[in-house]
Parts: C-alpha cells; structure tokens; sequence
C-alpha cells in the first residue's frame, strides 16, 4: 500500500491476467451435430471411433493403418469406416485428403462406373470364377467413386444396408463391387440377387458369390431371366424345407439330393406326392432313398397320377409282373397297391 501511495498509482490501474483452467478440456475438438443426431443408432463403433480420431488429429497426415492402430480395429475396415462418412455426407475427399462436405475445394472427378453387360451378352465365365474365388481388394477410394459415379451403385449399396439394418461390413462391400465392377453383373439383377439370399437367410459374402458364379456361368445376365430363376429357385427352396419336415431330417440335403428336388419341382410334383412316395419307400425299404422315390413317382406319373388322392383310382396290377428283362430290385405293383389301400379313401 505504502509503495502505490510513494508512486501515485491506485489498484485499478493494476492490469490482471486472467485464465481459464480447462484441465482435461484443454484439448478438445468440434463434432458435427448430425453425427450425434443421424448417425448415433446407424453408425458401427468402428465408424464413430475412426472419425473421433480424425477430427482430434486434424492437423496430422494419418495413414489407414496409423489410424487403425489407434483406435484398435483393422486397415480395411478403417478404410470403410471413412467412406461411410463419406457416403453419409459427412466428409468429402479429395485423393487421400478428407475435410468437411460443403468445403468449396474441388474433389478428384470420380472414376466412371463398368458399363453395364448388354442384354443377352454372356459374361466370361473363367474370369468370373477367378474374381468370384479371389480375395479381390477394391480400396475405399475406388468404392466411393464408383457410388459418386453410378447411381445404380449407389442404390445397390444402399438396398443393401436397408435389408441388413446396418452399415456394410467390409467384405460385403468388396463383394458387392467384386460382382458389379470385376465380373459385370448389372446391377439391377445385383438387386435381385442380394435380396433372394437375405430372404432366404443367406445373405453371406461367401453363399452370394456362390450364386453369382451359377448364374454367370448359366447366362442369368438381365432382370426376366432372373426373375424366371429365382421363381424356380424359391420353389424348390420351399419344396427342400417342406421335404425336410416330412422325412425329419435335420440336416440339409446333399447335392445330388437337390438336383433331384430340383427335377421333381421342374415336373410339378408337389410335397403331398413326393411324401406318399416316400410312405411306400419306408413301407417297403425302411429306409430314405431319392432313387425308390423318384422311380415311384415316375411311375405314377406315367399313369396321370399327381395328387395322393387319385391312387386309389389306379388299376390293379397284373399277375404276371414285369415283362422282360429282370425284375426290379423293388416292386412297383406292391407300392402302389399299399397306396391305394392307404389313400382309397381320400
């Protein structure tokens, strides 16, 4: 006091410094809002932790696989987890630079999509095993120009988060790109493709390019041909899982099993008819056998048979049995005899 009296200086010309102690907010970074109002239930953790990353190191050149390390998940699906914001207009890029969507800077022009496989135009099928069997890398750049570029891309990538409820996974996106941008497929028969598996409970990168490989392979290149064959395809679906009931089966079918569900469906045999067969095949065997079954049926057909309930109306065999040849290792005038009694009064 004695000394601002000696100098003629009172304490309001004393000039503070004042400071903000912010601790632990002494670092802190801006989050747009529409991440935690959009994207907060849709988002993967994966994603939401790849781009908190990113916005705390603005300012730093940050490889895919830094980031990865950082937050604790793989390279590619850093790699996804930048392009879902892209896509989701978060962030724009421009060649491995990302910044804000709506920055005036001018982004790489986006690589022009596959053009699409004529009508009626088979694909190479060599090549499309070889890509279909290939653990084929797209990178996300790539990925992201092809949606940019290609609405239907885009609308096949959107289809399909819609039907998962979900971001893509990383092998579902290179699948996707892998069938549409390597092999050709076009994407509208994509479409029809992705959602037959996922009504069918087999929406798996691996089962899809599976059926992708056979439809390649059997010209299935544009929407009526894929309509026909998915038609034929649930058919024998529903048909399989039916079959799989009424012979108790928990296990699927083999191969060689299907090809003849396949046959019986392309026939119109119904599971009513393929199960009284498999009645007599029981009856007369005591076991399962696609071949007793299938030669009963055929049998019954030859005669107009295709419902149960007409067996009863079948004629009665003869005495004499088969005529040349040697007799057959089971006897088809006994089975449907055993039908005819069993179904008379249908």
């Amino acid at each position: 006091m004695y000394l601002l009296l000696a100098k003629n200086i009172t304490e309001r010309d004393i000039i503070l410094d004042y400071r903000l102690n912010l601790g632990a907010w002494r670092k802190i970074f801006a989050v747009p809002m529409c991440v935690a109002e959009d994207h907060l239930k849709i988002a993967s953790g994966t994603q939401i932790k790849v781009l908190l990353y990113m916005l705390a190191h603005s300012d730093l050149g940050l490889r895919a696989d830094i980031i990865a390390e950082a937050v604790g998940v793989r390279t590619e699906d850093a790699d996804d987890a930048l392009l879902y914001w892209v896509n989701a207009g978060v962030l724009s890029n421009s060649g491995t630079e990302y910044y804000p969507s709506g920055n005036e800077m001018t982004c790489a022009a986006p690589q022009p999509a596959a053009p699409a496989v004529p009508a009626g135009q088979e694909l190479d099928s060599p090549k499309a095993r070889a890509l279909l069997g290939s653990e084929t890398q797209c990178s996300a750049e790539a990925v992201a120009a092809a949606i940019r570029g290609d609405d239907a891309v885009k609308c096949l990538f959107e289809m399909y988060e819609k039907l998962a409820g979900r971001p893509l996974q990383h092998s579902e996106r290179q699948t996707l790109m892998v069938m549409v941008e390597e092999v050709g497929l076009p994407c509208e028969v994509t479409m029809m493709l992705v959602e037959y598996c996922f009504d069918i409970g087999k929406a798996t990168p691996a089962y899809m390019k599976t059926v992708a490989l056979n439809w390649v392979e059997n010209d299935i290149t544009d929407i009526s041909r894929a309509e026909e064959h998915i038609r034929k395809l649930r058919t024998c679906y529903t048909l399989e899982n039916e079959l799989r009931r009424r012979f108790g089966l928990s296990t699927s079918f083999s191969s060689k099993q299907r090809g003849t569900i396949e046959e019986w469906a392309a026939m119109g045999i119904g599971s009513e008819l393929i199960g009284a067969a498999y009645d007599e095949c029981m009856d007369n065997t005591g076991k399962l056998s696609f071949p007793y079954i299938d030669k009963v049926l055929r049998s019954w057909l030859s005669k107009g048979v295709t419902d149960p309930s007409q067996l009863a109306d079948l004629p009665k065999p003869s005495s004499g049995g088969s005529v040349g040849g040697s007799a057959p290792s089971y006897n088809i005038d006994e089975a449907e005899q055993r039908a005819r009694n069993k179904y008379k009064n249908l």
